[in-house]
C-alpha cells in the first residue's frame, strides 16, 4: 500500500462549467425524449462530484445496512455488493478521472461496507471476515489501516484529489471508524474536522433556491368548529327545553283526566263497620230453595257469633310443621293442624273480635316470618 497513489502520474482535470441559458434549457426540456428514461439514475447529478454521483446506489446500501435484517441467502447478498461495485467501477471508467482513483475509491467502498456488515450480529454470525469484500476484490484485509494511509496521501494533495477526500468523507460521517473505533473518538473527530476544512476550501458554498409561495386562491374561511364548553351549553340547553316541552304536554294532557277524577263522588268511599266485609252466599244464589224459615234464622243468628282461626302456613312435610309448632307453644300460642288433601295445615283459634284477629295475624307475620291469612273456624 506504500504506492498507492505514485503508479501513474495524477493528472489534474478541470470539469468545464456549461453555461446554458434559460430560453435553451426549455426548448431543450420540450424536446426531452422519455424512452429509456429508467437508466436516468446512470446520469443522475446529486453532488457536484461525479465520483459522488456515481456511487449513490451504494450509498443508499450502506446507510440501510445497521436496520437490516439478516439476508437470506448470505452469498447471493455478497455477490449483489461485488456486482454494485462492480458497476460503480464501470462507470468510472467514463469519467474523467485517473484509473487509480477509481481503484481506490473502490478500495475504501469495500472497507465501509466490510466494517458495516462485520458489526451487525447476523454479520459477526455469519463470519463475515473470513469472505469480506477487499479479500474478493483486492485480497486484502487490513481495510481499517488502508483506509487511513489513502486519506493522509490524498490530504497532501487536496487540489489534485478533492473528489476522492469528498468520498471519504461521507464514508467517515456514515460511520466508517477503521483502527479508532476502540480508541478515542475525539482523534477521529478531529480527521474528521480537517477533511472537511481541506474540502470546503475547494467547494463553493450552494445557496438552496427559495421556494415561491404560490398564489392562493381566496376563499370562505372554514367553519370552525364550536368550542367544547359551548358545545356542552348547547346540549344542555337542548336536553332542558325537550324537557319542559315534554312537561308543558303532559301537564296540558293530563288536567281534563284530573278533572274527570275529581268529579267523582267518593264520600262512600272508604266507610265500612268495625268488622270485616263478608259476603255470605244464600241458597238462592248457589241455585238450592230454602226448605224452611227455620234455618234461614239460625243462619242469621250464627252469623253474630262467627268464630274465626288463622291459618299460618300449609306444610306438605310433617316435620316442617312439628318444628314451627313447636316454635310457637314456646312463644305461648296454641296451635293445632289439620291434615287435608294440600298437606298439613297449620291454624290457630282467634275468636270472634275481627280486629284482635287482624292485629294477632299482623303479629304473627312480623315475627315468625309467615303470610298467614283469615278464615272462618269449622264447626
Amino acid at each position: 500500500m506504500s504506492g498507492l497513489f505514485n503508479e501513474e502520474a495524477t493528472v489534474e482535470v478541470r470539469h468545464a462549467k456549461e453555461k446554458v441559458s434559460e430560453k435553451k434549457k426549455i426548448a431543450e426540456l420540450k424536446d426531452v425524449d422519455l424512452s429509456g428514461s429508467e437508466r436516468l439514475i446512470d446520469s443522475l447529478a446529486v453532488y457536484n462530484s461525479p465520483l459522488l454521483n456515481s456511487a449513490t446506489e451504494l450509498f443508499a446500501i450502506l446507510v440501510t445496512l445497521p436496520r437490516q435484517g439478516e439476508p437470506r441467502d448470505i452469498n447471493r447478498f455478497r455477490q449483489r455488493l461485488l456486482d454494485e461495485i462492480a458497476v460503480f467501477r464501470q462507470r468510472g471508467t467514463y469519467l474523467e478521472y485517473h484509473p487509480s482513483i477509481i481503484e481506490k475509491s473502490c478500495f475504501v467502498l469495500c472497507a465501509a461496507f466490510d466494517e458495516a456488515i462485520l458489526y451487525t450480529q447476523w454479520g459477526e454470525s455469519a463470519r463475515w471476515e473470513n469472505h469480506s469484500l477487499l479479500s474478493k476484490v483486492f485480497s486484502q484485509r487490513n481495510g481499517g489501516e488502508a483506509f487511513f494511509t489513502l486519506l493522509d496521501k490524498a490530504s497532501q494533495q487536496p487540489a489534485k484529489l478533492v473528489d476522492f477526500l469528498e468520498l471519504q468523507y461521507v464514508l467517515l460521517m456514515l460511520g466508517f471508524k477503521g483502527r479508532f473505533r476502540h480508541d478515542d473518538e475525539s482523534v477521529l473527530h478531529e480527521i474528521q474536522s480537517n477533511v472537511y476544512s481541506i474540502i470546503r476550501h475547494y467547494r463553493s458554498e450552494n445557496v438552496l433556491p427559495v421556494p415561491k409561495v404560490p398564489e392562493l386562491i381566496e376563499g370562505k374561511q372554514p367553519w370552525l368548529m364550536l368550542s367544547m364548553p359551548k358545545t356542552l351549553a348547547i346540549a344542555f340547553l337542548c336536553i332542558m327545553s325537550a324537557y319542559g316541552a315534554s312537561e308543558y304536554w303532559y301537564f296540558n294532557r293530563s288536567q281534563p283526566i284530573l278533572a274527570q277524577f275529581n268529579a267523582i263522588d267518593m264520600s262512600s268511599v272508604g266507610k265500612k263497620n268495625s268488622e270485616e266485609l263478608i259476603y255470605i252466599s244464600s241458597d238462592a244464589d248457589i241455585g238450592k230453595t230454602t226448605e224452611n224459615t227455620e234455618l234461614d234464622e239460625k243462619k242469621q243468628t250464627s252469623k253474630a257469633t262467627q268464630q274465626w282461626e288463622v291459618v299460618l302456613a300449609v306444610f306438605t312435610r310433617s316435620l316442617d310443621a312439628v318444628r314451627l309448632v313447636s316454635e310457637l307453644q314456646q312463644a305461648g300460642y296454641e296451635p293445632f293442624t289439620r291434615e287435608t288433601d294440600h298437606g298439613v295445615e297449620l291454624y290457630i283459634r282467634a275468636g270472634d273480635n275481627l280486629s284482635v284477629i287482624r292485629k294477632l295475624k299482623n303479629e304473627l307475620n312480623i315475627r315468625f316470618g309467615l303470610n298467614a291469612t283469615i278464615k272462618r273456624a269449622q264447626k
